[in-house]
Parts: structure tokens; sequence; C-alpha cells
């Protein structure tokens, strides 16, 4: 055990030895899974009282105020800190995923795109630093640690809980804390119920309606072997979504007397995606003190992508005309090229169009029960999870065969209307001016599988009134992770294939960029459709082995009629067993006339890896084996004082291990495709690509420190303010940096990313929350139908990371310290809310500040002083939710997502370590980078329930 586990743990039980003895309370009730924030610990007295009581025992409620209460007091009655989202307030949400209903809790992110959150972070940092359980046990999708929360449909669950603390009676949480997705269960109903919705999604950019449902079917029963209760509950959505994004590529080129980026682009991020989800429980409860469950959950996963990309070479051309500098500097900020074919050392224009097919199926089965021996409850549960992600990508390559037309390409100024080009002088719909480029597979097949069992103890002695309860239990965990990859491209670039000799069907497809003033040109092309592709394929496959034979062109390794060979380098299995114990007192006593309730307890998880892969040298592949073993100690304190009956502060000191990921495990290296470096421009330098993982990966250690005050104030309202720091050594990030021995096989330097252990890192940030009716006395009455919620949420996150001087020498350079990517500095959320007569309406306000984006990367032409990241800039989004309940049994409702329809922006920007202001890296370029017009969703439907 380390030293500062010792101290912490030591300080934690002198507190407590300290403290005045107070009387005890009602200890909590555990769920059958696991202990939850959502059972209230104890009744609260104060404004509150009664609304706690009746929701402590009804999980579905009615009105919006009723799920407010709730959400206040799983936030009031729990010993960590936990903000939450209760029962048809997510119903009641804009929102077709639960990743959607995340972004509206205090301290949570989320990046958005295909129609849909899809990446949340819990206090800056994504689901690799953070837990996910359902209904209190681990649940993951294939090879990862968490499961994405967009594939859980919002219409499918109870809440969600977001645990930004940690004790030792939670499932290991990580860094970020724990979320967990309570669904529903039999026993949460009076009787029997018949619920759901059906409804339509109509996005702005597809202009595409597609059919949405929901239905829940339970009921309980009196049996001669006591009461039986059983639930179903069965989803479906859907969504054909059209990103349309100007952007271009990483190169920064020297043209024209100036400088630009090379590569601008024109990308449809363009797919169908729907969730089918079932799940359903079985509760027996033959006496009061005696229950069992049974419990089962499968998670689908469908999307079609059918993405393109337009690529528009500006260096080479014949000639330039109409350059506008920038004011005081050489940065160009629009132009005209002339691009002749074959002229000038200039490039093609080229691009594709994917045909991609991703499917994912999770299953998790879960048994167990509670038994209430009186001062004794014995919770068990034991659960099978099985997961399985298939990604098959099928991209069509073509080029531009003319040299009569020009373009006009327009860069701007960082935070401008971003980049865009019109490109003059061809005729788009004539398939004469194509020429097939080749054909690029890609194939991934990740499967995970775990079984765990947990065993828990809750005593409430007699006669110590300062002990409330003492818990105590084990936890086994056998864990599977692994995944089989390959990929091969079929390369006729240069060998004037016309399209029309490729068995496919081309089309111009449904062109976007919807409500843009500056649309590029062309916004839509000539492509092959997703379906010809796909009922194709071999035949297509069979075309490219004949070119290729014809021009007397060896094929690519792992090429077969039946698709891409395994690549080895994309290739591991990983087994990993834990084995966890814990113990923790609850404790409640008198502090100098203040109630305090304390919550101390360790946790001790020993952990086993056995990881295989494939190493790559000048030798070529040769299979590896790792092993890894070591045992944490996680110490935390919690306490709660009551320091009025409205208002109570809390402290907590806590300890986390974050495991790196499967993936950053792998001890494979994968090498991209060998560059064509005289394509390039002049002053980009040619480097061969390669992404592996680090089986010598340490877990993330840090002390977490939080404190939060909170002050409640009538039934649904409350304010509070908290505070959070993060004390990390460890912190994983991706680096990017060449190798001192080139490539083997092309000679080029050979450019590395992949995952490293930075040195010290610290997040620290406040988050701010108000949430209120405005029932509360004196107030004229017709006020008393609307509602507010307010939160604020300032994350500062940096990490120490390492810049090599010697590329290739590890441990030599300097260490830089640098804000960690992707995590923005304020997060907002304004709701206004009504309710009254049947009707209810939300309009919800969301607006993140900006943030960099993606790992350092080193900028070799002087190395290692510059760097080259992307900067997302701030974001902003109003949403409408409104429904009216015509009568008990049927409501209409219409929502209205991403209303403002402002696109996301991002800049590239490269950076001088060696020169600061104020600690600040100088920025030496900046150029507008990228343009996202994401799906603004109408959605109109009714629900049902009797």
């Amino acid at each position: 055990m380390r030293i500062r586990t010792l101290a912490l743990a030591t300080a934690s039980f002198t507190v407590l030895a300290a403290a005045t003895p107070a009387v005890a309370q009602q200890a909590a009730q555990p769920g059958p899974a696991q202990p939850s924030a959502s059972a209230p610990q104890d009744v609260a007295s104060g404004p509150a009282a009664d609304a706690a009581a009746d929701d402590s025992q009804t999980v579905v409620v009615t009105g919006l105020r009723r799920s407010l209460q709730s959400a206040q007091n799983i936030k009031r009655n729990s010993d960590q800190i936990v903000d939450a989202i209760v029962a048809e307030d997510i119903g009641k949400l804009p929102d077709i995923a639960v990743s959607d209903t995340a972004a509206r809790i205090p301290g949570i992110q989320v990046e958005r795109s295909g129609g849909e959150a899809s990446n949340v972070l819990l206090r800056g940092l994504d689901e690799v630093y953070y837990t996910t359980t359902y209904n209190g046990r681990e649940i993951f999708t294939a090879e990862t640690r968490s499961v994405a929360l967009q594939d859980f449909p919002a219409g499918g669950i109870s809440a969600i809980e977001a645990f930004k603390t940690s004790s030792a009676n939670l499932v290991e949480p990580g860094l970020a804390g724990l979320v967990n997705v309570r669904s529903r269960r039999p026993f949460d109903f009076s009787g029997t119920e018949v619920a759901g919705s059906v409804w339509a999604v109509y996005p702005r950019q597809s202009r595409d309606f597609q059919p949405n449902a929901q239905l829940l079917l339970s009921d309980r029963w009196q049996t001669g072997a006591g009461e039986v209760g059983a639930l179903i509950n069965f989803s479906y959505t859907r969504l054909h979504y059209q990103d349309s994004i100007r952007r271009h590529g990483f190169f920064i080129a020297d043209l024209a007397g100036g400088r630009s980026p090379d590569w601008p682009e024109i990308r449809y991020g363009e797919g169908d995606r729907w969730r089918p989800s079932i799940n359903g429980a079985l509760q027996w409860r033959p006496s009061p003190d005696l229950e069992f469950y049974a419990e089962g959950l499968w998670q689908g996963y469908r999307e079609n992508v059918s993405d393109r990309m337009w690529a528009q070479p500006l260096w080479g051309g014949n000639t330039y005309s109409n350059i506008v500098f920038d004011q005081g500097s050489n940065r160009i900020i629009s132009g005209t090229v002339t691009t002749p074919y074959g002229c000038c050392g200039g490039n093609q224009t080229w691009g594709f169009q994917g045909a991609t097919k991703r499917r994912t199926n999770t299953y998790q089965f879960a048994v167990g029960g509670r038994y209430d021996a009186g001062p004794l409850l014995i919770t068990a549960d034991v659960a099978r999870t099985d997961s399985q992600f298939d990604l098959r990508t099928e991209s069509i390559d073509y080029e531009i065969n003319r040299n009569n037309y020009s373009v006009d390409w327009f860069t701007g100024r960082p935070g401008g209307s971003g980049p865009t080009f019109q490109v003059r002088g061809l005729n788009f719909a004539d398939p004469s001016i194509y020429n097939y480029r080749g054909l690029f597979e890609d194939y991934l097949t990740a499967k995970g599988d775990d079984w765990q069992a947990r065993l828990d103890f809750t005593y409430e002695p007699a006669g110590l009134s300062f002990l409330k309860s003492l818990q105590w239990g084990v936890r086994f965990v056998d864990r599977n992770a692994g995944a089989n990859a390959g990929d091969v491209y079929y390369n006729l670039r240069e060998r004037g294939i016309p399209i029309s000799a490729v068995p496919l069907d081309y089309v111009l497809y449904d062109p976007a960029f919807r409500g843009d003033n500056n649309k590029p040109s062309p916004i839509t092309w000539l492509s092959p459709t997703f379906d010809s592709v796909w009922s194709n394929l071999r035949a297509l496959r069979q075309f490219n082995f004949d070119q290729l034979f014809n021009f007397n062109i060896g094929l690519p390794a792992r090429a077969s009629l039946r698709g891409p060979l395994d690549d080895p380098g994309r290739t591991f299995r990983i087994n990993e067993q834990t084995l966890a114990g814990y113990v923790q007192a609850n404790t409640t006593f008198d502090l100098g006339g203040i109630g305090v309730e304390g919550n101390f307890g360790i946790r001790a998880v020993r952990t086993r890896d056995d990881i295989t892969g494939t190493l790559f040298g000048t030798t070529g592949a040769t299979p590896v084996a790792f092993k890894n073993d070591y045992t944490d100690f996680l110490p935390n304190a919690l306490l709660k004082f009551r320091l009025t009956p409205q208002l109570q502060l809390r402290l907590a000191a806590t300890q986390t291990r974050t495991r790196p990921s499967f993936g950053q495990l792998n001890p494979a290296l994968a090498l991209g495709a060998p560059p064509n470096c005289g394509s390039l421009p002049p002053g980009t330098e040619c480097v061969r690509l390669a992404s592996g993982g680090n089986p010598f990966l340490k877990p993330l250690d840090s002390n977490n420190y939080d404190a939060s005050l909170e002050y409640y104030f009538t039934r649904t309202g409350f304010v509070s303010l908290a505070g959070f720091y993060r004390d990390m050594k460890g912190f994983i990030a991706n680096r990017a940096f060449t190798f001192a021995q080139p490539d083997p096989t092309t000679g080029a330097p050979l450019r590395v990313t992949g995952p490293v252990n930075t040195n010290k890192a610290t997040i620290k940030g406040v988050e701010a929350q108000i949430r209120t009716f405005l029932d509360f006395g004196g107030m004229p009455s017709f006020l008393k139908s609307f509602g507010v919620e307010a939160n604020a949420t300032y994350i500062d996150a940096k990490a120490n990371f390492l810049l090599f001087q010697t590329p290739g020498v590890l441990n030599s350079g300097t260490t830089i310290k640098d804000r960690i990517p992707d995590v923005s500095k304020w997060t907002y959320n304004l709701v206004g809310m009504y309710e009254a007569g049947g009707l209810t309406a939300r309009l919800a306000y969301n607006k993140r500040t900006g943030y960099p984006e993606g790992a350092l990367v080193e900028d070799c032409e002087s190395c290692p002083v510059f760097t080259r990241q992307g900067y997302g800039r701030g974001t902003s989004r109003l949403d409408w939710s409104s429904s009216y309940a015509f009568t008990p049994h049927l409501t209409f409702f219409f929502d209205w997502t991403n209303i403002l329809s402002k696109p996301f922006k991002s800049d590239i920007v490269r950076v001088d370590y060696s020169k600061r202001n104020n600690g600040v890296p100088t920025k030496t370029e900046i150029f507008p980078m990228v343009v996202r017009y994401e799906e603004s969703v109408l959605s109109g439907g009714v629900r049902f329930r009797f």
C-alpha cells in the first residue's frame, strides 16, 4: 500500500473517532444489484421531506414537477455527489438518445455529429475515464470498457445518474466518475401498465421521415407462492442524417507567394442509423423480506454510412490570380487557381464514396436477490455480458481527368465563415470527366464478454448510536476482449479507367448544405450508390483483380476475392481478471451542534492482465505476450454536514485508479499506406504513418477532492455550488512522434501515434446550478406554472506532455504543460419550463466554449518546436420540447432539436513551444479548418398509457 493511501485512510478514521456520537438514522436499503443513489438513505426534513418519502417508492413519475422532485431527492439524500435526470423527465426532453439527455446534467459536455451527441464527456473526460453501469453492474460494447450512452434510447430507461464521487461499495469508478443507467422493473408499478409512444423524425439536411416507437408492458400478481411481476420493454429508433462539411486537410503549403492550407474538401457524413432494443425483468417476492429477480437486455446498433468526399488540390496549379493576403501577414485569404491535369507537378482532383456497415449486438443477463434478516441485509448479483461489433467498409475512389477548369477558393480568417471553394468549368453530371482510382476495403470484428458476480452485506448494529451501518462485500470479474481486423487497397491510380467500365451504378445524390450562405461547388457529383456497391461486391473485387493483372501490377498483400485478410497488426486478445473486496462504515454524529453523516471505506482491487498481440520490426511480424499484475487500495472519506434543515455541505476525499482501455494495451503496430512523396507540395514532410497501442501503460492514479454546498428551498427548488480537484499521475494521452529508425519498406520517416502515460496532470473546476418552479410563496398564480433551470461548469484541465528533442529517443527533450484535448473550459445550460392544464413545454439552451482537439503532433519541418493541433470553436444549441395531454391516457408531443442550426467550426493551429507569453505558447499560424452543418431534427407523435 502506498504511503499516501495510508495517510488518507488514517485521516478518514481519525475524523470518525473524534466525532461525538448522535442519534442513529435509518440505513439505506440497497437495490438488488448494488447500492444506488436512487434509494434515499434517510427521510429528509424540511420543505422537500414529503416529496422524498413519496418518490423513494415510485420510479415512474407523472408530471414534470414530480420528476424534478425525484432528481432533487437523489441529489439531496445520496452519500455521493450525484446529479440525475429521472423518469418522465427524460421522455419530456427533446432527445432521442440518452447521450443527448446527459448533456443537460451539470459537468457533462458532449460532442455532436450525425444528428446526436456522439461523445459524452464527464467533467471533461470521455468514456475511457468513467465507468458505465446498467442497473448497478458494468456494461460495455465489444472490446471497450464502457458502453456508448447514445445506444440507450431515452424512452427505455427510468433514470440516468452521474456519480461524481466514489465510495467503497460502488463498482470502481474511473477518474471522472461513474454513469449509471436505470431501467424499469415490474414492482416499480402498482399493477398493470401498458405505455408507449409512436413518432416520426424529420431531419433538416437529409429531409427523410423515419418511424420510431417504444412499448412497455408490465404487470404484477399475487400467487400462492408470493408476489410475482413481469416487464418487457421494446424500443426502436431510426434517423437518416446528412452532416454537410466544408474543410481542408492538415497540409499548409507555400503557394502564390504566401501560405495557405492545401486540399480543401467537401464532405458528407451521411448515414441511416437505427437502434432496436429489448429489455425485460422478472421479480418474485415470496415474503416481505425475500426477493429474487432475473433481467435481460439486448441492445442493437445498426448503421449504413454513405460518406463521400471531393478533395480539391491548390498547390501545383498552372496560374494563380486574385490572391488576397491577410493584412500584415503572408496568410492567403482567397484566390483563384487553374488546375491542369498532369501539368506542373500538380495533383488531380480526387475523392471517395464510402459504403460502410456497422453492427453491434450487446446482451446482458443477470440474476440476483436480496434477503433482509433484520439487522443484516444480504444482496447478490451474477451477470453475463456478451457484445460484438462488426465494421465493414467499401470505399470507391475516383479522380477528375480534365485540365480545363479553375477553382476560386476562400480560406478566410479564424472565426469567420470558414473554408469553401467553387469549381468552374466542369459538368459534374458528365460521367466522362471521372476516372476510377481504386477500391479500399476495411473490416473489424471486436468482441468482449465477461462473467461478473458480487455479494454485499449491510449490517445495522444495535446500541451503537454513531454507527448507522457497516457494509462489506466482494466482487469478481473475468473479462475477455479482442479484435480481428484487416484492410486492402487496390490502387489503380492514373490508369485512366473510366467509371463507365466499373460494375457499379453512379448517380447524382441528393445535396445538402441547407442554411449555408457560403455553399461550395460542387455540392453533388456522380457517386456509386450504397446498394450497388454491396450487391456487386464480388464482381467489383474481380474487376480490380483483372485490372491489376492487365496492368502487370502485383496484387496487394492481404487481397482476396472474399475480402481483406487478417492484419496481425490490428489483432489482439486480452483476458483480465479482477477481484475486489471492500469495507465501509456509514456513521452519524454531532459536531458542535451540527448533524454530520459520514461515509468511510476502503476498496482493494487486484487486477491481472494477459495480453497477446504482434510486434513489427525490420525482420517482420513477431507474436508477443505480456502480463500485468497489480493491486490497488482505494480509500474514501465523505462527510455531509446538515447545517440547517435546508442547507447542507459535502466534503469528499477519494482515490481512483483508471485502467487503460483494451485497445490502448494492444502491443501491435499498424502501418498506414506507403506515402507517394513525389506528389506532395514543397515544404510538406513525407512520412509513413503508423498507429499502435502500448502494453506497458500503467493505470491512471488520481487523488480526488470534492466539496458541494446545497440549499433546498422548495420541493422542486434547489441551488448548489460545487468545486472539484483531481491530482493525477500517469494521465494517458495520444502522442505522435517520429522514430529515429525509418520505415524499412519505403525509407521514409515513420510517424507513430499511440498512447503514453504523461507525467502529472490536474483537473480542477466549479459547478453551479439552480433549478426550481416558481411555485413558492408570494409569487403571482400565473407564474407558478413556470420553471427555470440553469447550470454552469468551469473546468481547467492540464497535463505535462513530453516533446522529444531526439526523435525516437525516449525521455529526452523538454516537458511542456498544455490543455488536455477535447475539454472545454465552460459549459452552460439554461432551461425554461412550463406546465399547466395538460400543456408541458421546455426550451433548452446549451453552450460549450472552445477546446483543443486531438493529439499533439510534431511538425518536423523544425522538430520539436512546432506542433499542430485543431481547435474547436464554441458551439451552442437551442432545443424545444412540448406535449399536450388530451386525456390522462393520451398525449401528443412535438420536439425540435438544434433550432439555431449553427455549424460547428474548428481551426488548425501551429504552435511554437519555445516562445511563450505569460506561460502560453505562441501561435504562429492559424487557419480555419472545418465547418460542419449538423442535423436539425423535427419530431412529433403520440404517447399513450393505460
